[in-house]
Order: C-alpha cells, then structure tokens, then sequence
C-alpha cells in the first residue's frame, strides 16, 4: 500500500525537476513562442508536482515524502542537465547524491524505529 505512495513521491520529483528544465529553458523575449510554452510547461510541471506531493502525504509520514520527492527532483535535475545541457556530472555530484541517499535513509529508519516502539 506505501508503493504506491512512493510512486506519487516519484511523480512529484520528475514534475518538480521539469518545471527546473522548462524555467532554464526561456528566453529574455517574453512573447516568444518558446517562452510561452516553457512557462506553460512550468505551470503545468508545478501543478503535477503539487498534487503528487500532496497525495503521498496522505499515505505516509511528511519527512518520507519531502525527502523521497526532493531526492528524486536531484538525481532527475541532474541527469536532465547533464542529457540536455551537456553539464558535467562531476564527482562532488555524484558524492553529494550518496550523502542525500543516505541522510533520507537515517531519516527513514528513524521514523521506523519509532513507529515499532509506539506499537
């Protein structure tokens, strides 16, 4: 019953990292076609992220949600940039990725932990 959760969590950090790709892709002419569409896409991309988000709160604890979404929206950020944007993946990403898995895995376990001690 909590996948399906995490699938919401999922969503609302794709939407979250797009709404990211479509706000770097404007451009300084507002009435281009380009720009109209990317802030469509932008709005878009926030509602998407704001109902998934709010959706996996019901199902699970806050600080689950936040911090699955938000590691989701960093590892699609970054592979986005790095697939459209020719940005570089570096090692000090990479090493910061595994520091924010782990710090929401602590957090996770925790809460865990807690949740056997109350029952």
């Amino acid at each position: 019953m909590v996948f399906k959760y995490f699938i919401h969590c999922f969503a609302a950090g794709c939407f979250a990292a797009m709404a990211g790709v479509s706000a770097k892709m404007m451009t300084s002419d507002w009435l281009s076609i380009q720009t109209i569409s990317c802030l469509l896409c932008l709005i878009f991309c926030n509602v998407g992220m704001w109902l998934n988000y709010t959706t996996a709160m019901q199902g699970m604890r806050t600080v689950t949600a936040t911090s699955a979404t938000t590691t989701v929206n960093f590892v699609v950020s970054g592979v986005a940039g790095w697939l459209l944007f020719d940005e570089i993946l570096s090692l000090y990403w990479l090493t910061g990725l595994c520091f924010i898995i782990m710090g929401v895995l602590v957090l996770n376990s925790e809460q865990v932990e807690e949740k056997d001690k109350q029952e």
